[in-house]
């Protein structure tokens, strides 16, 4: 596979991305009321599902940046940060301009050497997990609801969604690098 089609699939992932968040359903009037309490764990009245969902969507961009840190341009610091507000539609930009199977380097920068670490790997794979485990035993039925009513938690998981078919494409490169 050559470069240029590893950017055209990002391309493609992120316009059907936006492109899909376009059909959401209308946005809750306590939107920001809610994602305040996801946020800081208040619990109350929220779905477990969906506050398995928020925090999945703040591991899974560490996890890209676990995957990413052998990528030599430095500014895909400022598109790792983005993600952690607005996930794959801040990280697909930067998979569309990322050099593509280029050989990689042992991160140098002590945010690269951190990343690196085993126990950073094994704690994201633990959180992954557990927060895995609790969306799908803490109310599937309830956000379901509330993926087809509700626009935050329809988009964010399609960029949850976005996310992983993203990390299928490092995957895909990886096997093609050999």
């Amino acid at each position: 596979m050559r470069p240029i089609h590893f950017r055209v699939a990002a391309a493609l992932l992120w316009c059907g991305l936006v492109g899909a968040a376009l059909t959401a359903p209308p946005a809750s009037p306590d939107t920001s009321r809610l994602i305040i309490k996801l946020a800081t764990a208040d619990l109350s009245g929220v779905n477990l599902s969906l506050f398995a969902l928020f925090n999945l969507m703040g591991v899974a961009p560490l996890a890209m940046a676990v995957a990413l840190r052998f990528d030599t341009p430095w500014w895909k610091w400022l598109f790792l940060g983005a993600s952690l507000v607005v996930g794959a539609f801040a990280l697909l930009p930067y998979f569309v301009l990322r050099p593509w199977l280029e050989l990689r380097r042992e991160p140098t920068s002590f945010a690269g050497r951190l990343l690196s670490s085993r126990w950073v790997c094994r704690a994201l794979g633990l959180a992954a997990i557990g927060f895995g485990g609790l969306f799908c035993f803490g109310g599937v039925g309830e956000f379901s609801e509330l993926f087809r009513t509700q626009q935050f938690p329809y988009v964010m998981t399609l960029d949850f969604f976005a996310l992983c078919l993203a990390g299928v494409l490092l995957f895909a490169e990886r096997s093609a690098r050999g």
